[in-house]
């Protein structure tokens, strides 16, 4: 999947990649997000919105984040490792990196433009 697809369906797909990867069936998963089995179904099939208090529900009990559901597999190695980087970094040391990202891809953007 790609970042512009359907948000259901990539927070759907890493519902059921965490799940599986904690090795929990999806009883467990709505025993631990106090939801019915119905509902993690659903969700993970892509075949229901959900909540936000429900989405942070299945969140924690994926022991995950809520923007680590939001990406789709490409990007999440991505955001990662970004993590890693920035974790005893300053505010304004973060600010920086920031900035000079939205730079890069400010240039990256216009140079792409003009070809």
């Amino acid at each position: 999947m790609h970042y512009g697809d359907n948000i259901y369906e990539i927070i759907a797909e890493n519902i059921k990649r965490e799940r599986k990867r904690l090795r929990i069936s999806q009883l467990v998963l709505a025993e631990k997000a106090d939801v019915s089995v119905d509902t993690v179904k659903s969700l993970e099939s892509g075949r229901r919105a959900m909540s936000l208090e429900t989405y942070l529900r299945i969140v924690q009990a994926l022991e995950s984040t809520p923007t680590a559901l939001l990406h789709a597999k490409g990007h999440r190695d991505y955001i990662e490792r970004f993590t890693c980087m920035t974790v005893e970094r300053s505010h304004q040391e973060m600010e920086f990196a920031l900035y000079m990202l939205e730079q890069i891809f400010r240039g990256q953007d216009s140079y792409l433009e003009k070809r």
